[in-house]
């Protein structure tokens, strides 16, 4: 014994050590900030309430299905807050945007931890990418009501934005469980 440490001993030690949960925290972080940036990558005048569902539920589902933190969905959700908010993407025109992205992940967290069964269950992330995905125009429309704020996707009425972010929100959290499906059945497979 020499006093130095093997790579594989030290890099074992380091995957086990609270630095991973601080790295895992970091790509939850990252996925949330994703979602944003491919919002402004993608954002195209389409008027098409809720299409960017699409990527921002699939990219929930994935983080919060290989996540091994029971608040990764949440974490994902503040990364897309705080990046929402940044000065560069000052082509949100909602001042309440930090708002719409931090509420989809604490729902995917509490449905994961109620119903943790159901989590590999494809009809399961589709449901819950659609209604965690709803909170946006159910939110803005308690909003407008109180406050006043003119929402576009909002002028004739809730029911149609709302319609549109369930699909939407149901695909990507669909698009995202096949993402997450397919990974795990390639990992099997090499074993």
């Amino acid at each position: 014994m020499d006093g130095t440490v093997s790579q594989k001993k030290s890099l074992s030690s380091f995957l086990n050590s609270a630095n991973l949960t601080a790295l895992e925290a970091l790509l939850m972080l990252g996925v949330g900030a994703s979602a944003v940036v491919l919002h402004q990558v993608l954002r195209a005048p389409l008027d098409l309430p809720g299409r960017h569902g699409l990527e921002w539920m699939a990219l929930l589902v994935i983080g919060r299905s290989f996540g091994r933190s029971r608040y990764a969905g949440s974490l994902a959700s503040i990364g897309a807050a705080i990046t929402a908010v940044l000065p560069m993407w000052a082509g949100f025109d909602d001042p309440l945007i930090w708002l719409i992205y931090l509420l989809p992940g604490p729902i995917m967290d509490l449905a994961f931890a109620r119903f943790s069964r159901w989590q590999g269950n494809l009809a399961f992330l589709a449901v819950l990418g659609g209604l965690a995905h709803a909170t946006k125009p159910l939110v803005r429309w308690v909003i407008n009501l109180v406050t006043g704020f003119p929402y576009g996707s909002l002028l004739w009425g809730v029911g149609y934005p709302l319609a549109t972010h369930i699909l939407f929100g149901a695909a990507g959290g669909l698009l995202g469980g096949l993402v997450v499906w397919g990974v795990r059945r390639a990992g099997r497979a090499r074993k």
